[in-house]
């Protein structure tokens, strides 16, 4: 086929000439055809939902390490009061700080100790914090992560 015939065959193809109604199936049958910004519409798409998971992936995940420091440092500091009976519940708050890995004292922590008297002596030691997001993309509900531990003291 000669380059004369491909070009006629080309503007016969996307012609514009006829009725109303053809030109119209014509035009949209030309633009179905195309798929030139198919994979630019489909990641317009599918982007937003992935992004949203992988940071609301990161946000709990970052939520659980907190927890979990939180209650590492609690039961850390009522083991202390274990072997040490003597020791006074605000040193127990402060030895419980020190042992937060990667957080500081300033980051809204509150740590509380409590002896409770009876037969069997009881230390209790809890930790409170107030979970805020990294990124405020995605606002869940707000968070009050706590953690508890409750020792018998030997007396």
């Amino acid at each position: 086929m000669s380059i004369a015939m491909k070009s006629a065959s080309r503007r016969r193809r996307y012609s514009w000439r006829g009725n109303g109604v053809a030109r119209l199936r014509r035009a949209v049958a030309a633009l179905a055809s195309c798929r030139l910004g198919a994979t630019a519409v489909e990641f317009a798409l599918v982007a937003p939902v992935f992004l949203v998971m992988m940071i609301g992936t990161m946000e709990v995940g970052r939520a659980m390490w907190v927890k979990s420091s939180m209650q590492y440092a609690v039961e850390e500091a009522t083991r202390y009061a274990m072997v040490n009976t003597s020791a006074s519940t605000t040193y127990l708050e402060s030895y419980a700080m020190t042992k937060i890995s990667g957080m500081s004292a300033a980051s809204g922590m509150v740590f509380s100790a409590t002896k409770t008297t009876g037969p069997p002596d009881f230390m209790t030691i809890t930790a409170t914090y107030s979970f805020q997001q990294l990124i405020p993309l995605l606002k869940f509900c707000p968070c009050t992560l706590s953690a508890m531990s409750r020792v018998p003291l030997n007396s």
